[in-house]
């Protein structure tokens, strides 16, 4: 009978550290579905001057990286003297911050000239599996005006 309760103590103590151990920590403000691979589907660009750019998959193709705490964007162009090849045309990265939705990207390194003043804050949400940020952009090539971007992406990996 002793050992009975010894082993049943031990089986309770056994199950609770592993459930213990396997609960992942959730820092509030997060949210752990950003990361991962997302492909642009959509993009709207407002420039300063009020001129606006539309795209999708099919004229521009666009990734962008996105890890608990950084981000990369990958441009790709086919370049007709490369065979139609897609090779990087534009990269950036850096970390970013993100509490309750409110977004902030700090570049770190870019393709182009000028990144280092580039400041982008906006909203990020996932919508339906769909990944969506709208952001001013300051600085963004060179221009001191906000340049505002829409953009809707769908999960790679």
């Amino acid at each position: 009978m002793k050992l009975n309760t010894i082993l049943l103590t031990l089986l309770s103590i056994l199950i609770s550290t592993t459930i213990f151990a396997q609960s992942k920590k959730k820092t509030p403000g997060t949210n752990t579905s950003y990361p991962g691979t997302w492909k642009l589907i959509s993009q709207k660009v407002t420039y300063p001057s009020g001129q606006v750019f539309a795209g999708d998959s099919s004229t521009i193709i666009q990734r962008k990286i996105i890890t608990p705490t950084s981000f990369v964007i990958i441009i790709e162009k086919k370049i007709p003297e490369y065979d139609n090849k897609r090779l990087a045309t534009s990269v950036a990265g850096g970390r970013f911050t993100i509490n309750n939705g409110n977004y902030e990207e700090f570049t770190q390194y870019a393709s182009w000239k000028g990144f280092e003043v580039l400041k982008i804050k906006g909203k990020l949400s996932v919508e339906n599996g769909k990944l969506h940020l709208v952001a001013n952009a300051n600085n963004y090539l060179g221009s001191a005006k906000t340049t505002i971007f829409d953009e809707w992406y769908i999960r790679q990996d």
